[in-house]
């Protein structure tokens, strides 16, 4: 409702327009809600499940989830399958990504007809994203060279790391009030700020989303248990057991490339969480040669959307212009380019 989907909500909490730039505009799109007990999920009332709730049990949960549907559904069967996520979705996508791959090789058949992954502003790598978080920051004048040459000289950002000594480093400088998802976009909710540093743009989209989501007629239609409480974000800690994943996703996203999937990862250029100089840093591990350079691309009304460039065996990286974390919110029309390129497997536009 904040991104990607067929609706937005309007301020008042209660009524929707049309998201014209929505990614169903393209294909038919799953939502689902990971992992589970996140959103209007229900984790189970078995405590042993939940303490085994982590990266191996959603790709295994999802894979199943996903036969289930197509069973229910089957006319869907069979046609091209793609899967996409952001953030944490660095994670997420690539081991869905070999659990399908595996299970159609191991038994000989198509389960799901997986084309390709299409992830945004990515953690790929922990210690990559620690690292090229902090670099950005730098580059955009948010932390001083002093700053940043104590953290150079203390951290390697490796697990050879003196973890004290590169945590104080590391937390040596305040950044102030700045939003880190999108670092030039008003961090908080005011009526001044509605539209933000970008057009259509709505600082406060999330209390609407939070609004319309407690109320009981909609929570029955949408078939979630009522008055439960949705919370876009936590104001506090919640406990909330997870079993993380390999600290790297480098090695399987390559594995991938090499089975012939198409694999792109974009990053919109404002945010410091999962930075596009994170995720360059990761796309250099990958060891791909390049086989088109990188250049611009463009907006149908001749706007530059950012940059892109392509290796060996079609995995592409992309920037977009002027898109902070959420990249379909910041910028929905360069996305759903992006978006199209992507599923007709050719670059955007030159």
């Amino acid at each position: 409702m904040m991104e990607l989907g067929p609706f937005r909500v309007n301020p008042d909490g209660k009524t929707l327009r049309r998201n014209k730039h929505a990614w169903n505009n393209l294909a038919n799109v799953i939502f689902l809600e990971s992992p589970t007990g996140v959103g209007f999920s229900y984790a189970s009332n078995n405590p042993d499940n939940i303490n085994k709730r982590g990266d191996q049990r959603t790709a295994e949960d999802t894979f199943v989830f996903l036969l289930n549907w197509l069973e229910r559904f089957p006319k869907y069967k069979g046609r091209d399958f793609y899967i996409a996520g952001e953030s944490y979705g660095g994670h997420y996508m690539p081991q869905l990504a070999t659990v399908i791959t595996f299970m159609n090789e191991l038994h000989r058949t198509t389960f799901i007809n997986l084309r390709g992954i299409f992830v945004g502003n990515p953690i790929l790598d922990n210690y990559k994203n620690s690292e090229g978080n902090l670099e950005f920051l730098w580059s955009h004048g948010l932390i001083s060279d002093e700053i940043w040459a104590g953290i150079r000289a203390n951290c390697t950002f490796t697990p050879k790391d003196d973890g004290r000594w590169c945590s104080v480093a590391g937390q040596a400088f305040h950044i102030g009030g700045i939003y880190p998802r999108n670092i030039y976009d008003p961090r908080i909710c005011l009526p001044s700020a509605r539209e933000g540093y970008l057009a259509g743009y709505d600082p406060c989209m999330e209390y609407y989303v939070e609004a319309y989501l407690n109320t009981g007629e909609v929570q029955e239609a949408l078939h979630a248990r009522t008055n439960t409480s949705w919370i876009a974000c936590p104001r506090t800690s919640v406990p909330f057991h997870y079993n993380p994943g390999p600290v790297t996703m480098v090695p399987t996203i390559r594995r991938l490339v090499e089975r012939g999937l198409s694999v792109w990862v974009y990053s919109g250029d404002l945010d410091s969480t999962c930075s596009i100089t994170s995720t360059r840093y990761s796309v250099k591990d990958l060891n791909l040669p390049v086989t088109k350079p990188w250049r611009a691309w463009y907006t149908p009304d001749v706007e530059v959307g950012g940059y892109v460039q392509q290796y060996q065996g079609g995995f592409t990286f992309a920037s977009v212009r002027g898109a902070g974390h959420l990249v379909p919110s910041y910028q929905p029309e360069r996305a759903l380019v992006l978006l199209y390129s992507f599923l007709k497997g050719r670059l955007p536009p030159g």
